[in-house]
């Protein structure tokens, strides 16, 4: 779905200045305005949402989920090694708070309701994936320079939690907002062309997720059946969608191609790969490419995370023999249909909101046969895979309240695939439980020069250069460290 992204040359330039004001009034450049209408900050605002999550985000959860990997000719990054250092997360840090967030905090305080709301929604979908990455997180002292707070504290993940259901309540409130005198957002909200009934649904569903993650399995099964709505189908996505132009293509896309001229040298893994074959799950077709060598259309095949330079068999042995070009078309690559300039960047999908809902009903010990099924069926749809019901009728969804977690665990990740990559990583982080080990160990394979140690796997982000440089309050962090709802 697309909105109109001709605000986006015109926004994103002039919107992460003006919409910042000042604490000082000394210095102030005369030819740069301090303040900016709503309908300029919004989109902008979405924007930058957007390159956070689809660019550094994605690519690490691309890796860290057991996607994609390093093919032949350009060297393995280290984070395929669980290798984090805080350099390799701190645009993407300064891009959440000094873009993104002080752009929303200047829409909720900006005087117009509906855009306040939206502000409020996204500013909790925002902080919500910072917890989850990072764990504790400036919040309650964030974006208050003007007010000469320049060192916050960290917040507690849980307090952060324990704040965003309010906020997502207040955000809902908001943009229904009756007063006559309220602007309603148009082609400026670049995610839903200002249809509130969509942002409902958007809140709705964060808010699920928010429950869920917490562990709060009563209230969200009471949340699904108060007849509350949520995101439905792929066209409610709450996503934002990129033009085919130079500068505004999916941010991941143009780490690889137009920024850099590389272009795309990953593959799949082993890892995705081999799950989709022993499942003789269709959308491996959709999600990837069957190599193109040794002869056309060759049977899929991945390399095993992080090794194409390690492992002699993608050294040295046929069939993987020629150019590092010709080397990576003996593999599966990524499809143009979940990578390419328009691929949006989604930040909750119809899948995942089913997923979602049927995970609050199994929690419960209630049946969530259809809702499963709708999940997967809309993973099918985004594809153009067409019916999933025999496939979801081979999986043998039942049994036990963890053989059905598992099984959903599985094809949540599967749905997440070159789409929602940092979701996808954290959530084989959460599904991953005492006696159910479902991804470390059976799923994922371990790099041979894995720094953590044979089959250690990374469970958060590190705090990047600038935060630990100058704010003292600033925790220690390794990618070790678990988040509080990680029960392992």
């Amino acid at each position: 779905m697309m909105y109109k992204l001709r605000w986006l040359l015109a926004c994103v330039a002039f919107v992460s200045i003006s919409s910042c004001q000042k604490a000082l009034d000394i210095n102030v450049d005369p030819n740069k305005a301090l303040n900016a209408s709503p309908n300029l900050v919004l989109p902008a605002a979405q924007v930058e949402l957007g390159l956070t999550v689809g660019h550094t985000w994605n690519f690490v959860g691309s890796m860290w989920a057991q996607y994609w990997t390093g093919g032949h000719g350009v060297s393995t990054s280290n984070l395929e090694y669980y290798t984090m250092q805080s350099v390799d997360v701190q645009s993407a840090w300064t891009r959440s708070y000094e873009r993104c967030l002080k752009d929303f905090d200047y829409l909720i305080n900006s005087g117009e309701p509906i855009y306040a709301g939206m502000a409020k929604i996204c500013t909790a979908y925002e902080y919500q994936m910072l917890v989850d990455l990072f764990g504790d997180i400036p919040f309650s002292e964030a974006l208050k320079g003007d007010e000469g707070i320049f060192t916050p504290k960290f917040d507690k993940e849980q307090d952060v939690y324990a704040a965003l259901i309010p906020m997502i309540d207040e955000g809902i409130a908001d943009i229904q907002s009756t007063d006559p005198a309220a602007t309603v957002p148009g082609n400026d909200d670049l995610m839903y062309g200002g249809d509130i009934s969509k942002w409902i649904a958007f809140a709705n569903t964060l808010k699920l997720k928010v429950l869920i993650r917490q562990g709060s399995y009563a209230d969200a099964k009471t949340l699904v059946q108060s007849g509350a709505t949520f995101i439905a189908d792929n066209a409610d996505n709450a996503q934002i969608s990129w033009a085919e132009t130079t500068k505004n293509t999916n941010p991941l896309w143009a780490l690889f191609n137009s920024r850099t001229g590389i272009e795309m040298y990953y593959v799949a893994t082993t890892t995705i790969i081999n799950k989709l074959v022993s499942l003789n799950d269709p959308r491996v077709d959709y999600f990837f490419k069957k190599p193109s060598r040794p002869a056309p259309n060759s049977p899929h095949l991945g390399v095993i995370a992080g090794d194409v330079n390690e492992d002699n068999q993608y050294i040295s042995t046929p069939p993987v023999t020629g150019t590092s070009d010709q080397r990576r078309e003996n593999f599966s690559q990524v499809s143009s249909l979940v990578f390419s300039e328009t691929t949006p960047t989604i930040f909750i999908s119809a899948w995942e909101s089913k997923f979602l809902q049927a995970e609050a009903l199994i929690r419960n010990g209630d049946n969530a046969d259809v809702l499963f099924e709708e999940a997967v069926q809309a993973s099918f749809d985004f594809l153009g895979a067409g019916s999933a019901s025999a496939y979801v009728t081979s999986l043998s969804f039942g049994g036990s309240m963890d053989n059905q977690l598992n099984i959903l665990a599985i094809q949540k990740w599967i749905s997440m695939t070159s789409l929602q990559m940092a979701e996808g990583w954290l959530e084989t982080v959460r599904f991953n439980r005492a006696g159910n080990e479902i991804f470390t160990n059976g799923t994922f394979t371990s790099p041979i020069l894995n720094s953590l140690g044979s089959f250690k796997f990374p469970t958060s982000f590190v705090y990047p250069t600038q935060e630990i440089a100058l704010n003292p309050n600033t925790p220690n962090r390794t990618v070790t460290d678990k988040r509080f709802w990680d029960a392992n």
